[in-house]
């Protein structure tokens, strides 16, 4: 008979991770470098105007859209040791288009001829390539032990008839499922607020009002300093020789699809160079388990 594996659940206290979105020219830049220690992609050169703040605040900024710059950097974040608690994204927008770009100038390359680059409809293999890159940067985001901001524009949403019928973000689908905490910001009688959108908490537990005005103070306030000012910690990741001898055991200990599968979705990885130490460690005991006792 099989044995069930669920375990119940263990109460952690997560870094605060959120996705932040408002009206162009509402200060979201602005809003985001209030946090210390702060290592801060500026993906439009929103940050040129506060190089003080952003000093003072122990804070540093990395300018640039270039996809894979921003990868890599974000993997040294993530595996690397640094003072830096807080990172932001300002704002996310800006990758996305970025990585459209960089995938729109592969498949035009390798188009066969001039005219077949003008007419061609990328389809499925380039929306593929686009969201896998862009899936591969949130998970790296999501797993980096560091509070995160992830800031976005905003645009309208329409109706029948074309009447405005909200406000939403304007970024990949989908992006808003990924964080703990959706904000939206609103100037109110000269003062910043926010609205909480969306909070992940314990039935009557929320951390968050539905509006406050956005200060550092006050998040230390609802969330608590000792979770946001913690020091982050590096996350060890499989290496060359740990998805060499996994794959290794898959030749020889033969297991179903469905399983490969499952570690995958767990992990949601799209390959195992992309497992970090532990995951890998698990999945390589496993297959070593079953190969001792056949």
């Amino acid at each position: 008979m099989g044995k069930l594996r669920a375990v119940k659940p263990e109460v952690k206290e997560k870094r605060l991770k959120m996705f932040v979105f408002g009206a162009a020219g509402i200060g979201k830049t602005t809003a985001a470098i209030q946090f210390p220690k702060n290592y801060i992609f500026d993906l439009e050169k929103g940050t040129s105007q506060y190089s003080k703040t952003i000093n003072s605040a122990g804070s540093v900024v990395f300018q640039t859209n270039n996809p894979d710059e921003i990868e890599e950097e974000t993997n040294t974040l993530l595996t690397t040791k640094h003072d830096f608690v807080t990172v932001t994204y300002d704002p996310f927008t800006q990758f996305y288009n970025a990585v459209q770009e960089k995938w729109n100038r592969r498949f035009i390359q390798f188009s066969k001829n001039e005219k077949e680059a003008e007419m061609m409809d990328f389809g499925m293999r380039y929306w593929g390539k686009v969201k896998s890159e862009v899936k591969a940067l949130q998970r790296m985001i999501l797993n980096l032990d560091m509070n995160v901001i992830i800031t976005a524009h905003q645009k309208d949403v329409y109706g029948a008839g074309m009447t405005k019928q909200g406000v939403t973000f304007d970024s990949m689908k989908g992006d808003d499922y990924l964080y703990d905490y959706i904000f939206r910001l609103e100037l109110m009688n000269g003062k910043r607020m926010a609205f909480t959108v969306k909070e992940r908490a314990e039935i009557g537990q929320a951390k968050f009002p539905e509006m406050f005005e956005w200060s550092y103070e006050n998040f230390k306030k609802f969330y608590g300093a000792d979770i946001l000012e913690k020091s982050s910690v590096p996350v060890e990741m499989a290496t060359a020789e740990d998805v060499i001898k996994l794959k290794a055991l898959l030749d020889v200990v033969k297991v179903e699809d469905e399983i490969i599968s499952k570690w995958l979705t767990k992990a949601d990885c799209d390959s195992f160079d992309e497992f970090n130490k532990d995951q890998i460690n698990k999945c390589i005991a496993f297959l070593e388990n079953k190969k001792g006792s056949v």
